[in-house]
């Protein structure tokens, strides 16, 4: 008879809906504290993460479908973002509660949806106009750079620096790095269509 207990990771979920005991749980990825003490930031992270990878995913999709060159540069723009971004939800994980182990589970178990936005993009892709799909996916890269990332830029020169030597040197650095990706994107935007793969 199958007993999924035999496997390092056999009772996930079963242990996510049983609450997730601490030293009883068969399953080694969710040794640490119980779920029910992880803060509810953790939670909210780790399903707004999900969605996130799977528009990811249908913009990949949707851009393979148009051409191998879109979608490798649609890729690659997509990885820049999500290293960083990933990094980000890990820690933010950590300081929620959950052990390391825990934070390393349900951070690729929230990355994982990616394929799934990845098969449904190139279905969705080949039979609808894909520019459906980027204009989602565009909207959700402003979305997170405008309400999110440039609140925080403010809140860090706010808290963190002190006199205008120093502000001025952090307001560069930081401006540097927005100049630095506006011409990464015009630079493929320019240049998308003489790139030739051979």
């Amino acid at each position: 008879m199958f007993k999924p207990h035999q496997f390092s990771c056999g009772l996930i979920f079963s242990a996510i809906l049983q609450d997730g005991k601490t030293e009883s749980s068969s399953c080694t990825c969710l040794k640490g504290p119980k779920l029910s003490e992880i803060g509810t930031i953790a939670w909210m992270i780790t399903l707004c993460d999900a969605l996130h990878n799977f528009i990811d995913g249908l913009a990949i999709g949707a851009s393979c479908t148009l051409s191998l060159l879109q979608g490798l540069s649609t890729s690659i723009a997509i990885l820049c973002e999500e290293f960083p971004h990933e990094l980000g939800d890990f820690v933010i994980l950590l300081n929620a509660g959950m052990s390391t182990r825990q934070a390393l589970l349900f951070n690729f178990l929230s990355a994982c949806s990616c394929y799934v936005g990845l098969a449904f993009g190139i279905l969705v892709g080949n039979n609808f106009a894909p520019n459906i799909i980027f204009a989602l996916a565009g909207g959700m890269f402003l979305y997170i750079s405008l309400a999110d990332m440039f609140p925080e830029m403010n809140d860090m020169l706010r808290e963190k620096v002190t006199g205008r030597k120093k502000d001025f040197t952090f307001f560069m650095i930081q401006n540097a790095g927005m100049l630095t990706g506006f011409t990464a994107i015009l630079l493929i935007t320019l240049y998308a269509g003489e790139i030739e793969l051979q």
